[in-house]
């Protein structure tokens, strides 16, 4: 498996460029994999400075329904492959402003709410392919969703017909790739809570080692207490691979990477990770 970090909220690489976002590309067993696109081009321009071709992949996974990881789709190079999505990543999603009462909109740039409907444009439309819980897209190569949340989730909100309700993130979806050695599990931001897609992924894959884990985990402003419960919860499935990145913070991050050493690894723009499944 070959993974590259094509967008994050920072770059390591002269001539790439970071962004709020979150954009993965990943190779494995003959099969190309866009795991988000960010919110703009920088995706794209970052895949051309490093070489890599984007207009062959098998699919694209949409992580859910934000504008930092969904909003460069629009500037996918050439016909768009199978988007995999949950439908509920369409709804015209919000979040509170600092102040606590007033809402910035944060959904998908590219799906218009008007008058109780929705466009999207067709060229995507067409491409779309709305998920249930568990569906294997490729062979071993499955997304998850359907992520049970603690409770509501007072930042995220969603306008609908009767008004502003919490938004639950039912709209959330892991990609999850069994090899020989273990699983892989991609999360882009893990509103619902890091712990809580380890604990499903855990349930639909009864006995099977989670060895690798890229992930959002959504800890900026966490304090220290809730990060190191994390860190210990996280080190009782044994992962060997760790990559936290995105909307972690730099605080978790660093946290992270004292309690883990090697095994945490840096996620900015421009990373490759690459093995060989020897099993």
């Amino acid at each position: 498996m070959k993974i590259t970090v094509l967008t994050e909220n920072t770059a390591n690489k002269r001539g790439l460029l970071g962004e709020h976002g979150l954009s993965v590309l990943i190779e494995v067993r003959g099969k190309k994999l866009l795991f988000d696109a960010g919110q703009s081009s920088v995706y794209v321009r970052n895949a051309e400075r490093l070489g890599m071709r984007l207009d062959d992949a098998d699919a694209v996974v949409l992580s859910h329904g934000h504008y930092d990881h969904t909003g460069g789709l629009e500037e996918f190079p050439g016909k768009l492959p199978p988007v995999y999505v949950r439908r509920a990543a369409l709804e015209d999603k919000l979040c509170k402003n600092a102040d606590q009462v007033t809402f910035r909109r944060i959904g998908i740039p590219w799906v218009v709410h008007e008058d109780g409907n929705i466009r999207i444009p067709d060229e995507i439309k067409e491409s779309l392919r709305f998920t249930e819980e568990k569906e294997e897209i490729f062979p071993d190569i499955f997304v998850l969703g359907n992520i049970p949340a603690d409770g509501d989730l007072p930042l995220f909100w969603k306008q609908t017909g009767s008004g502003l309700v919490p938004d639950r993130m039912e709209d959330e979806q892991l990609l999850v790739i069994r090899e020989k050695s273990g699983l892989s599990v991609f999360a882009g931001c893990a509103h619902v809570g890091i712990l809580n897609c380890l604990s499903f992924v855990e349930s639909h894959f009864q006995g099977e080692h989670i060895r690798f884990l890229l992930a959002g985990m959504h800890l900026k402003g966490s304090g220290k207490k809730e990060i190191e419960d994390t860190i210990e919860r996280i080190r009782d499935y044994g992962i060997e691979q760790l990559v936290p990145l995105h909307c972690t913070g730099i605080h978790a991050i660093a946290m992270m990477r004292d309690a883990f050493g090697k095994s945490c690894l840096s996620g900015e723009t421009g990373v490759s990770f690459s093995w060989q499944d020897e099993g």
